[in-house]
């Protein structure tokens, strides 16, 4: 059994109501990650200030029920939930506390949404095993069944590179850790002369550890490859060959909402939730760039979704802290 109480503070209850029943309708392909349970609403409406629920598991052995009781107060609501397995069971892997919790998670939790994406708090009365790990059961992606990756259609270079960008997550490779996961940037120029190698654009990288002092900057320069596919860029040390480049593709641009989604090349790797490059210099890394260094954390979910659409496995995307950065 679990019981807790859930407070959204940006939402009223019929809000909350209201994606809760899509869920349980599988309105936007919307499916339980909980190994694939079946819920039911057997009493409520939108409007109710009571829903009451059933999940089935699985594999159609159990049953479990819920109640939740929705208290609003003006835009925000507080709702009082149990649910208690129908069977005798000592230990229970969360299952309870899971069959809520699924109906309202978001992405805080890593948790699928069908149209609305909440910020809550959680508490518990009586619910000793509320383990949020064991609520998205989500299954490994063979290498083999990586999707091939689209980059931007209509590509503009010239608009890519005509403001810095800020790195607002990224994938931690061998020459980006996250101890130097702070005040990310990246500013490109268009070259004046293509020099021995044929590089048409510089790009200087800046990167600062904790304390916001000790910096890691490098310049190096980049050109497009030898397809005929303006964002698919390769980067190199500007004193090396072309051959030797990794792969840089604008997987999605938007000059207007100010992003960009960048990877190092296809992703060829098994993923927890999708695929990913390697984690070398070459043929490695994923960046959500944007235009404002104030993280914006709509454009930021939006990207990740475009990111996950495409395949990528966005959990091993990591923060960058771009707050009290120094001046430039």
């Amino acid at each position: 059994k679990c019981s807790m109480t859930v407070k959204f503070p940006g939402n009223s209850c019929q809000e909350v109501a209201t994606e809760m029943i899509a869920r349980i309708n599988g309105e936007n392909g919307w499916k339980d990650p909980h190994n694939g349970g079946t819920y039911t609403l057997t009493s409520g409406s939108p409007q109710s200030s009571v829903l009451t629920t059933q999940r089935v598991t699985g594999n159609g052995k159990y049953t479990d029920l819920q109640k939740f009781t929705l208290n609003g107060a003006g835009s925000s609501c507080e709702v009082d939930a149990c649910s208690e397995s129908q069977v005798f069971s000592v230990v229970d892997y969360s299952t309870n506390y899971c069959d809520l919790h699924l109906l309202f998670c978001g992405s805080q939790d890593g948790c699928p949404i069908a149209h609305t994406d909440f910020s809550y708090t959680e508490s518990f009365d009586s619910c000793s095993q509320n383990d949020k790990s064991k609520c998205v059961v989500k299954d490994k992606v063979s290498a083999s069944e990586c999707s091939p990756i689209s980059t931007q259609e209509g590509f503009d270079i010239d608009s890519y590179i005509s403001q810095k960008w800020y790195i607002q997550q990224q994938m931690e490779v061998s020459y980006l850790p996250k101890a130097q996961n702070f005040c990310v940037s990246a500013q490109y120029s268009k070259r004046s002369s293509k020099g021995i190698f044929g590089y048409t654009i510089d790009v200087h990288n800046k990167a600062y550890e904790a304390d916001k002092k000790t910096i890691h900057q490098v310049s190096i320069c980049a050109a497009e490859d030898k397809t005929s596919d303006p964002a698919k860029l390769h980067v190199a040390p500007c004193f090396l060959p072309q051959f030797t480049a990794g792969p840089y593709w604008i997987v999605a641009f938007d000059d207007k909402e100010g992003y960009a989604l960048v990877s190092g090349g296809q992703p060829t790797k098994e993923g927890t939730e999708g695929c990913r490059t390697g984690s070398g210099v070459n043929n490695s890394g994923l960046w959500i760039l944007t235009r404002q260094q104030t993280r914006d954390e709509a454009v930021v979910k939006k990207v990740r979704a475009i990111a996950k659409e495409k395949g990528f496995d966005i959990s091993v995307l990591n923060d960058v802290d771009q707050t009290g950065c120094p001046a430039e």
